[in-house]
């Protein structure tokens, strides 16, 4: 029996985020993270990974996108023996966020989600995508969107990720604004092995934009993957 997938999204997001990747043909689950407003931002990320481990119920491979990746790699430390694998999607071992698109965050709301749905696509961008981005956007309180992004802000996790020893995957793409490859390449210090699938032309959602190559990817992954 296949080991069960389960797919974390990221910072002001919705399992939407994976709306393509519900035609893979293996066991999955879709999670949509609750908010946690009464968390300190310092603690958010570990407390949405308790939030997690039971739903866990046998040894899954954890695909985590941006501060769904901090999430898991979180998992992949408190609970290792619950990871079969780690699929890491446009995150990095840390997650700084300009201190600025903060501050705009909480003085102008409707300003920062049109940049962020701007800034999550590659830059030759599909409007329509832009356009379902920025009202997914603007469905999540500007509260929530900024609790989270200063939690990815103090995520890091490099002095501690190499006592991880289970299988490691990493999917990023070339145009990816939001968490941009000098950070992911920072898991290659920890990981040198790590096997690593840049998709091109693609940027922060690239499971989005490039489905069909994202999905290709993730089926060379699970073939790799003993059952």
């Amino acid at each position: 029996m296949p080991q069960p997938w389960i797919f974390i999204h990221g910072a002001g997001s919705t399992a939407h985020t994976w709306s393509r990747q519900h035609r893979l043909p293996w066991p999955t689950m879709f999670l949509n993270l609750p908010a946690k407003p009464q968390i300190l931002p310092d603690h958010l990320i570990a407390a949405l990974a308790d939030w997690i481990v039971p739903q866990i119920h046998e040894p899954a491979v954890l695909v985590g996108h941006s501060m769904g990746g901090a999430i898991a790699q979180t998992l992949a430390l408190l609970v290792p023996d619950k990871v079969a694998a780690l699929v890491l999607v446009g995150t990095g071992p840390r997650l700084p966020v300009n201190p600025d698109l903060l501050n705009k965050l909480a003085v102008d709301p409707d300003a920062a989600t049109a940049n962020i749905a701007r800034w999550s696509l590659a830059r030759q961008f599909d409007p329509a995508l832009y356009e379902a981005n920025l009202r997914l956007l603007r469905q999540i309180s500007p509260d929530r969107i900024l609790h989270e992004m200063t939690a990815c802000s103090l995520f890091d996790v490099r002095s501690r990720l190499h006592t991880y020893h289970g299988p490691a995957f990493l999917i990023r793409g070339a145009e990816d604004r939001m968490t941009p490859e000098s950070l992911s390449q920072e898991f290659l210090s920890i990981w040198p092995q790590l096997p690593v699938y840049t998709i091109p032309k693609a940027g922060h959602l690239m499971m989005l934009e490039s489905p069909d190559t994202f999905n290709a990817i993730m089926r060379s992954i699970y073939e790799t993957l003993p059952l």
